[in-house]
């Protein structure tokens, strides 16, 4: 009945328990918007970025603070601890924004609560006829709103088409014949648009609301409004200029295919939510918005849906469970030659699995590919392969005699029950320290260690309550074990080989030691990293061009390459976003241009040709744009990206940074770096965020020359904001959407330095004086942009690590760049992103490992109640163990990583797990008066089959996935390949090694427990 429960119970939560490719890796950031337009990047950075970080510094549980400012743009970042709540960060940062002081009019604002990773679909509007600005408006007013309403979802970020705006270009030479000046039409417009309440009144017994209107509904309406008067005549808007609709300044251009002038919807998943479920509720809202809600000619079409890439890398987990599930059921009836024995075993897999699941979808922890793709059926059913061995022996040993059914399974089982309850504790043990890690390596692996951990729980309470049961079902006729041929001559072949080594203790273990010195010499040179990167199954390319290029140059070389992209047969859709979106959620300009590039199942026929890989393709890719002279390529993936920008504040992975206050010591000494590193073997993709070398036109105003009109410096800055940038003074009202009215000069009038130059200035007496005879008009050059972190100025240096891996690169790379380069008195440099994961995780696993040792030394010594066995035991297992994992690493040319040191901690549970079985079988043996040789090569013989089958049904449990290269296989490969070989190395050496240790300690008067 409590099978039926947990069979019931485990599907019903696996069908409800949402499943993710891989867990969200970035901390709560709080991320504050704010936009002044027209101001270049040092402006904005000393009157808006600086006040911000004033007043944010001291955030409780803030770890790291970062900002960018740009033209018209500061984005303050801020990191908070891993245990912080998301939106107790909010709202400290939205208490302390009303105390900063910032310009007038200008109002920051918090970006909506989602994660980096937290990209989860993207859309392209499309229509045979409209016009890209009738696509952004309906965008931004009808689908950006239709998809914020789905539960889930943070926000709809669009990008691309033009902002809609109601413009007045003003004609200089009219405003100059009427004696008007431009604040007075900002005045006259922004007064003559409104409504206004005049309360109410009651008649004839009814109730009536008295509204003034006198909102502008057209541009015939704007036209007619009256900015002045010359001689009792009304001189109106469009007396002195033009009146249309036009669209805002343009800062960013999305292509898609052949159009390169598309618009884009980006959604983006609430911080904490599921994907899958935030995704159905998306998809759903689609439908509703193509059939019911847009226009007929007006439709969305989904080109990236992160649902695809969770049945990818779930595809690529059943194949690989399934596969070691036949595995493990191959193993179990070699060595048993009986399927009634074998099936009693298998059944435990899917059991134990299922109360795993009901354990976490309890605790609302999600399904991911390493917490299910890292689950080794074989280590799960150690124990209950171990139980059915010696019940299976215990009843064949009686064929043809009278016995109890109950009372020999129940005997056979207490033989085992205790060793089977340690060993699991011993693998829980090398699981346990998992928990301590923290920050990304810790929610990447949390979920893998409750998945495994449950299933381990689950599986021993099977193997010590179903298993008999099903035995003395199964059974009841008894048991005639069939000869085994082949494993009966491994038997005798071990029994030759097991003498030899008993016989000669001290050649045997120094023969042991010497392999494994060996096998140490190759850690050197296996090299390290943080995690292999998930293969997204698509690309994400990334164009650096010229910091000062202009849109207009930068939206002519973006089809270009599209074009290039969608020559392979490989790919499926293309996009790129060149600048940023409007909502300034991604804070950069036109020299940056990103590329996502589909690409078709890996199993397509058109990874048949040259290119069957995609490290090929992005190496032929890259020949192919080299041809664009001036422009840095950068290749990474879609989600992988988003999480390498919020984890580094740069457009890169890996950087280094150096900090200080003045921006021209920051670049020199950024290239030097570069120049250093691209000497060193390993380095790649070397680029210097270069922030200085903007051109600037100055509009330096003259005080003695204003004196003498009476101007003031308001004066000339409201002509040159207005005329030139264009200032909204009010808005139109349509329905429900609401568009600026800006005025501006028309373009003849503000295209160059002369033209600005006349740009007339009105005094209080009634004159108009040129621009250039109040201010001195020059060009000169400043900060495209402006990086700071912890209140200090940085200019990074972004590369990539290709052909080594990245601990020995890094290492080298810092010798070298400390050797050549020299920081002057208060600058510094730090090594940051992916490297300083690397490093902290490092540091956790020199926690960790001895911890795990410590937990299972305990446990032994609970088992054996003295030392002596315990550490024979660890002995052993520290000298086999990590002959095969280090070997594998090093011919796979997999270096350790966080994925592949949790593997060694877990393989050392199972090595600990089959000396148990061993040295609990002599102590057995030895209670029964049977000497300590005898009783070692007895058990060793005995136990043989047990160990064999626990060790195999383990190691080719993770076969399939440590030789798995499908979507979804990196992150669990080095996991795999280290537990894999690690058990085959402790398979051929430990046989030998764990005898020879005990029986080298063992003495008469031992303590002795099972």
């Amino acid at each position: 009945m409590l099978t039926g429960f947990i069979t019931v119970g485990g599907i019903l939560s696996f069908q409800r328990m949402p499943v993710d490719a891989y867990p969200d890796l970035s901390p709560p950031q709080v991320e504050i918007i704010t936009q002044w337009p027209g101001h270049a990047a040092e402006e904005v950075e000393r009157l808006v970025t600086l006040p911000l970080e004033l007043e944010m510094n001291g955030v409780p549980h803030m770890a790291v603070m970062r900002s960018i400012s740009l033209y018209g743009l500061s984005d303050v970042i801020l990191t908070f601890e891993e245990s912080t709540d998301s939106y107790f960060a909010r709202q400290i940062v939205f208490e302390r924004l009303a105390q900063a002081t910032l310009p007038a009019g200008v109002t920051p604002s918090l970006a909506p609560l989602f994660s980096p990773s937290g990209l989860v679909y993207r859309y392209v509007l499309e229509s045979p006829d409209r016009s890209p600005q009738e696509l952004k408006t309906i965008e931004d007013w009808v689908v950006e709103r239709a998809y914020r309403s789905v539960r889930g979802v943070a926000d709809d970020s669009g990008f691309g088409g033009t902002v809609m705006q109601y413009q007045v270009l003003l004609d200089p030479a009219r405003i100059y014949g009427y004696h008007l000046t431009i604040p007075q039409v900002i005045t006259a417009l922004a007064a003559n648009n409104s409504n206004a309440g005049g309360g109410f009144y009651s008649q004839g017994g009814q109730f009536y609301y008295v509204r003034g209107i006198g909102l502008v509904r057209n541009t015939d309406d704007i036209g007619n409004i009256v900015v002045g008067a010359n001689k009792g005549v009304p001189i109106r808007v469009r007396d002195v200029g033009e009146v249309t609709i036009g669209h805002a300044p343009r800062l960013g251009e999305f292509g898609f295919q052949k159009n390169d002038d598309a618009v884009e919807g980006v959604i983006l998943m609430l911080r904490g939510e599921q994907t899958q479920n935030v995704l159905k509720g998306v998809e759903a809202k689609t439908e509703e918005l193509n059939r019911q809600i847009l226009p007929p000619d007006v439709k969305i079409h989904p080109f990236y849906d992160r649902s695809e890439l969770v049945g990818l890398t779930t595809e690529t987990v059943e194949a690989n469970l399934l596969r070691g599930m036949v595995l493990v059921l191959v193993v179990l009836i070699f060595f048993l030659v009986s399927l009634r024995a074998a099936v009693i075993v298998a059944l435990t897999i899917p059991l134990s699995l299922l109360f795993a699941f009901i354990v976490l979808h309890a605790h609302d922890v999600a399904a991911n590919l390493l917490s299910i793709g890292a689950i080794d059926f074989g280590i799960v059913i150690d124990g209950t392969v171990v139980m059915i061995e010696n019940i299976y022996r215990e009843l064949a040993l009686r064929e043809g005699q009278k016995y109890n059914l109950n009372e020999v399974i129940l005997a056979a089982a207490k033989d085992v029950d205790r060793p089977i309850f340690y060993s699991v504790a011993v693998i829980l043990a090398g699981y346990l320290p998992i928990y301590a890690l923290s920050g990304a390596s810790g929610k990447l692996f949390h979920p893998m260690a409750e998945t495994m951990s449950f299933a381990l729980v689950g599986a021993l309470i099977l193997t010590l309550t179903l298993i008999p049961v099903l035995a003395s079902a199964w059974f009841k006729k008894g048991v005639r074990e069939k000869p085994n041929r082949a494993f009966e001559w491994m038997k005798r072949k071990y029994a030759v080989q097991l003498d030899w080594v008993l016989d000669r203790p001290k050649t045997t273990i120094a023969i042991a030691a010497v392999i494994f010195a060996a096998t140490l010499l190759l850690v050197p040179f296996i090299g390290g990293e943080f995690m292999p990167h998930l293969d997204e199954g698509a690309l994400w390319v990334r164009a650096t061009m010229p910091y000062t290029i202009s849109f207009e140059e930068a939206s002519s070389i973006a089809p270009q390459i599209r074009d290039i992209l969608m020559s392979y047969p490989q790919v499926t859709v293309v996009g790129s976003e060149l600048g940023r979106p409007d909502d300034g959620t991604d804070p950069t300009g036109f020299f940056n241009c990103e590329f996502y590039v589909g690409l078709k199942s890996y199993k397509d026929k058109a990874w048949t040709g040259e290119i069957s890989e995609k490290k090929q393709l992005i190496e032929s890719i890259d020949k192919k744009l080299r041809a664009f002279p001036g422009i840095i390529f950068n290749y990474t993936q879609p989600a992988e990206d988003a999480v390498d920008e919020a984890l580094t504040g740069l457009k890169s992975s890996l950087a280094v940074k150096v900090y200080g206050e003045d921006l021209n010591v920051l670049q020199d000494k950024a290239i030097q770096i570069k120049n250093t590193l691209s000497s060193v073997p390993g380095f790649t993709d070397l680029t210097v965020v270069r922030e200085l070398g903007q051109p600037s036109l100055l509009v330096d105003v003259d005080r003695d020359k204003i004196a003498r009109h009476g101007i003031n410096v308001a004066d000339v800055e409201a002509v040159v904001a207005a005329a030139v940038g264009g200032q909204a003074t009010t808005q139109v009202i349509q329905g429900e959407k609401l568009f600026d009215l800006v005025v501006r000069m028309q373009p003849q009038f503000r295209s160059s330095a002369h033209e600005i130059g006349n740009l007339l200035v009105g005094t209080p007496d009634g004159q108009q004086i040129p621009l250039s005879q109040l201010a001195n008009i020059s060009q000169g050059n400043g900060a495209s942009f402006i990086y700071r972190e912890n209140n200090s100025r940085y200019i990074g240096v972004q590369y990539s690590i290709e052909g080594r891996d990245l601990e020995r690169a890094v290492r080298d790379g810092q010798a070298a760049v400390k050797k050549a380069v020299t920081l002057p008195q208060g600058y510094r440099m730090a090594w940051g992103g992916e490297y300083s994961q690397f490093l902290e995780a490092k540091s956790q696993m020199y926690f960790i490992g001895p911890l795990a040792v410590v937990l299972i030394f305990m446990l032994l010594f609970a088992l054996y109640g003295n030392f002596k066995f315990p550490v024979t035991i660890a002995l052993g297992v520290i000298m086999t163990e990590p002959v095969g994992a280090l070997v594998a690493l090093k011919l796979t040319h997999t270096p350790f990583s966080v994925s592949s040191v949790l593997g060694l901690l877990a393989l050392l549970g199972v090595s600990v797990e089959t000396a148990v079985i061993l040295v609990s079988y002599i102590n057995k043996l030895r209670q029964e008066g049977m000497g300590i040789r005898a009783a070692t090569r007895e058990a060793s013989l005995l136990r043989l089959r047990p160990i064999m089958m626990t060790a195999l049904v383990a190691c080719l449990g993770l076969l399939p996935a440590a030789l798995s290269t499908g979507i979804g296989s990196d992150t669990q490969r080095p996991f795999a390949i280290v537990i894999v070989a690690g058990l085959i190395s402790r398979l051929f050496i430990g046989f030998f090694v764990n005898p020879v240790l005990y029986q080298m300690v063992a003495r008469e008067g031992d303590v002795l427990q099972v």
